[in-house]
């Protein structure tokens, strides 16, 4: 089973049947269960409702199949709890999430972030697998990643291309977990750790690969391993305090190093100076602060919790960094 195939899949995760219903209201009843409230309203072919949902939930998320055999208005608001990857096996759908909107289709999958309100119309005929994540899981694991505390959500590009190289891949990672559990393979309880490094394999994935937020400050890499323990303090006592105003020397005492020894293993272990550095590490905090916060919030007070003292400076340097100015990143309200 492959979710991007072109053959159309018969019933998903068949194995574990939830419901089956032409009552439109148990239907909105039991998904509600499952993941939130919301508003579910029938087409003008009401008469052609069946809902399907087979489900099987592992340690920090879960595998759905879902129908309703005919068009439906589904508007649940923001998910809060949980993120939401919706990949349709066979037709179309139109999925808002925030101020995006994505003509979602076997090649094109949906994410829904929790902080975002989400209103979708599933047309006649459209029948998905959803791959529903903790919150609180997927965001523990990108803290991980990136060896810092997070104070925002993660916000993923909603619009999922599954035609890049990188997400087919992630793709057949997903279809694997639900071969594994039709097949009771996984999902079952019976093997902990092995389930663990599946549900991490398809976090990690979505963390790697899909645009959000934070994946700027994933790309840049971390090359902390290579280097030696005095640079590894001065780059983490930078991330810790990149609102604070950072001298040189401050820098240098906290590594326990001179400051001749500071320029010159970060000139040959990060390419550029520890300035240079603290400006490029306050740039990724600005870039995935304005991607996080609602629109209505000020440009300045962002530069001024990155640790800019000047707006006219931290704009010129976000543009040359990103490729448009800090206001423009804010309107957009979510990843580029």
């Amino acid at each position: 089973m492959e979710p991007t195939a072109s053959t159309p899949l018969a019933d998903p995760l068949s194995a574990h049947p939830l419901f089956h219903t032409r009552d439109i209201d148990r239907a909105r009843h039991n998904v509600a269960r499952k993941f939130c409230a919301h508003d579910l309203t029938p087409g003008r072919q009401f008469r052609n409702f069946e809902a399907r949902h087979n489900h099987v939930a592992g340690q920090s998320l879960s595998l759905n199949y879902l129908s309703y055999g005919c068009e439906v208005a589904i508007n649940p608001g923001e998910l809060e709890r949980f993120y939401l990857i919706q990949v349709p096996i066979e037709g179309t759908a139109r999925v808002q999430n925030g101020k995006v909107v994505v003509g979602a289709s076997p090649a094109t999958a949906s994410v829904l972030n929790p902080t975002r309100e989400t209103r979708m119309t599933w047309y006649a005929g459209c029948r998905k697998l959803l791959l529903q994540i903790d919150r609180a899981a997927l965001h523990a694991m990108a803290e991980q990643l990136l060896g810092r505390r997070l104070t925002e959500a993660v916000v993923f590009d909603p619009l999922l291309d599954l035609t890049t190289p990188a997400l087919q891949r992630w793709a057949k990672s997903l279809g694997l977990a639900v071969r594994l559990a039709q097949n009771q393979g996984a999902f079952g309880g019976q093997m902990p750790l092995q389930q663990a490094r599946l549900e991490e394999e398809l976090i990690l994935g979505l963390l790697s690969h899909q645009p959000s937020n934070i994946l700027h400050a994933l790309q840049q890499g971390d090359l902390s391993g290579a280097a030696p323990f005095q640079l590894r303090r001065a780059q983490d006592y930078i991330r810790g305090n990149l609102g604070e105003p950072l001298t040189l020397a401050l820098i240098a005492a906290e590594a326990g190093c001179s400051l001749r020894s500071l320029q010159m293993g970060f000139k040959r272990h990060m390419g550029c100076s520890p300035m240079q550095y603290l400006t490029r590490e306050r740039l990724i905090h600005a870039h995935y602060l304005l991607q996080s916060l609602p629109p209505e919030h000020r440009v300045g007070a962002v530069a001024f919790d990155a640790g800019f003292s000047h707006l006219g400076r931290f704009s010129i340097a976000y543009r040359a960094a990103f490729g448009r100015s800090p206001r423009e990143t804010l309107r957009q309200g979510g990843p580029a």
